[in-house]
């Protein structure tokens, strides 16, 4: 198991930029109206209203939206207001919902061309917008589309944002699968190798069906799996990996051959950097607020 160990989500943290360039920091200071109603937190998705003050960006499920929405802007990265209680200018992590402030000003990393550490979450067969466990990606999800999903609230605490991605559920169990929608938000462009986390089981495989000696906790749709001993899909250079759990059934993407009591280690990413699909982006598209 790789350190740190990421056992919860965090939000979206720009990382760097598209072109390898790191990210500088920069933020644009955007209002949000005296009294708006929900808590936005560090690293919260975040959008414009037909007023022109910021509103939390939250999908009515983790399969939407599946077409652009007006007025999409980026990242929230803290804010200030006047305390009303003190009456003192406060910098805070997060917003409080329903502050009865009049000089609210969020910061907002808008840059379409930010690239975003985030973390994995898993789902079940059916996808949910409030998935919370962690989930992992392997090197196929690179270049593909996954859901950002918003329906779990932040920190109080720490002020942070508990928003995360995934991909489709698997059949059996928990996990990741590779999304097939092409109208998605964001685009994996690459997996975080530092916080990798494995697990090994031993078995035999024949096909594309690894068949387990026991169940592997922890084991997840989604990890990549090596197999030292296999004739055939199981060394680093193949990229295989799980496609389903059930049990001591695992399927596999290819073809993995290997005998009795052959040890397999299975590893998954459970951060993944991602970046704003072209037009997804309010600065990208032509739509305006209405």
């Amino acid at each position: 198991m790789a350190y740190p160990v990421v056992d919860a989500s965090y939000g979206f943290l720009a990382v760097n930029e598209l072109n390898g360039l790191p990210y500088a920091g920069a933020t644009r200071q955007i209002p949000i109206a005296r009294n708006y109603g929900t808590s936005i937190f560090y690293g919260d998705l975040v959008q414009l209203t037909t007023n022109g003050t910021l509103i939390k960006t939250s999908y009515s499920a983790a399969s939407s939206p599946t077409s652009v929405i007006a007025g999409a802007l980026g990242v929230f990265v803290g804010c200030s207001y006047t305390n009303p209680a003190t009456g003192q200018k406060l910098f805070a992590q997060y917003y409080p919902a329903s502050t009865l402030a009049n000089d609210i000003v969020a910061y907002v990393v808008d840059d379409p061309s930010a690239v975003f550490k985030v973390a994995m979450v898993g789902q079940t067969s059916t996808e949910s917008n409030t998935a919370s466990t962690i989930g992992y990606a392997n090197q196929s999800f690179v270049g593909t589309n996954v859901y950002a999903i918003t329906g779990v609230a932040g920190s109080t605490t720490t002020g942070n944002s508990k928003m995360a991605v995934s991909g489709d559920g698997p059949t059996n169990g928990t996990g990741n699968v590779r999304v097939a929608t092409n109208s998605l938000p964001f685009r994996v462009v690459a997996v975080v190798p530092e916080t990798a986390y494995s697990v090994t089981g031993t078995g035999s495989s024949a096909s594309t069906t690894i068949t387990l000696t026991a169940a592997v906790t922890g084991l997840q749709a989604g990890m990549a799996v090596i197999c030292p001993q296999a004739t055939a899909g199981g060394t680093p250079g193949d990229y295989n990996y799980v496609t389903n759990v059930n049990g001591v059934t695992v399927t596999v993407a290819a073809t993995l051959t290997a005998a009795s009591s052959s040890s397999f280690t299975f590893i998954g990413y459970p951060e993944v950097l991602v970046k704003w699909n072209q037009g997804w982006h309010s600065y990208q598209f032509a739509t305006a607020l209405a």
